[in-house]
């Protein structure tokens, strides 16, 4: 009979336990913060799904993810730089010039959570947790939103292998490398600005929907009714409670289909595969 630790998990189960005890800790700074200044946050992707499944992460999962109004979102930033506890970094386009991700990323110091193709330039290879922003949108449908929405897809694909152009493995098609080539004299910092403002171009907070343009599960699928987010409503992770999407049932159905409560087959059951992990004093590589 398989190993259960390598039946779904790089990393053993004592590590994984520990990893995410720490993205927890993490998450409770960060909530602090956020119940201190009057910031929304929720639950968001494999979290929100963990939570409501198992009342915590997903047994094989490694991550936490959170998402915040874009307006929260900025102020948040504003607010960590100055009030995170020192044991913690804010990691973002706003701290790091290489930083090529349109997500907050807040990391623990003194701890390393390496990712195969992650750059060499980037700055803090930290144990984190993620944090998405929501940006308004109009409607759901027509020819400016899909525009919008793959213009702003392809734009971090570009970032994403100028950043990481030296250690990527993936296959780039001819017209990419031809755009490559011209933004390779833009400076990292410049191009994420025009990324991260363009997502944040529709500024009528009264819009009827958020859209989570850096979500892995694309645009169409995370933009939704912004009364699918409240009234704000709480649940259980970890022992802890932490605010939600009112319509969570349909929130989890969107992305993950109807039957979200069972469980995916063991194959697809697996965590990152980091390249080194540094669990304060302990290194596994």
């Amino acid at each position: 009979m398989p190993n259960k630790a390598r039946e779904h998990h790089y990393l053993s189960i004592d590590v994984l336990e520990q990893l995410k005890r720490i993205e927890v800790s993490i998450l409770l700074d960060v909530v602090e913060l956020c119940e201190k200044h009057a910031l929304s946050y929720f639950l968001t992707g494999g979290t929100l799904l963990g939570a409501m499944r198992h009342k915590g992460f997903i047994p094989w999962d490694d991550d936490i993810d959170i998402a915040m109004p874009r307006n929260d979102f900025e102020m948040f930033q504003e607010i960590a730089k100055k009030e995170l506890p020192k044991s913690l970094f804010l990691h973002y386009g706003t701290t790091d010039t290489e930083y090529y991700l349109p997500i907050i990323k807040i990391k623990k110091n003194d701890t390393v959570f390496e990712e195969e193709s992650i750059s060499p330039n980037i700055k803090h290879k930290g144990i984190f947790i993620d944090i998405f922003p929501l940006d308004n949108a109009k409607s759901n449908t027509g020819f400016l939103f899909h525009m919008k929405g793959r213009i702003l897809k392809q734009m971090r694909s570009l970032l994403f292998l100028k950043v990481n152009e030296k250690t990527t493995l993936y296959a780039i098609s001819i017209w990419k490398k031809a755009l490559l080539k011209l933004i390779r004299v833009v400076p990292t910092k410049v191009f994420f600005q025009i990324l991260t403002n363009y997502m944040q171009s529709e500024t009528d907070n009264n819009a009827r929907y958020y859209v989570n343009y850096a979500s892995k599960y694309g645009y169409q699928k995370q933009t939704m009714l912004k009364i699918i987010y409240e009234p704000i409503g709480v649940t259980e992770f970890e022992g802890h409670t932490f605010q939600i999407p009112g319509e969570t049932d349909y929130f989890l159905g969107r992305i993950y289909g109807q039957n979200y409560m069972d469980l995916p087959p063991v194959e697809k059951r697996i965590t990152h595969k980091p390249k080194r992990v540094q669990l304060e004093e302990k290194v596994i590589s």
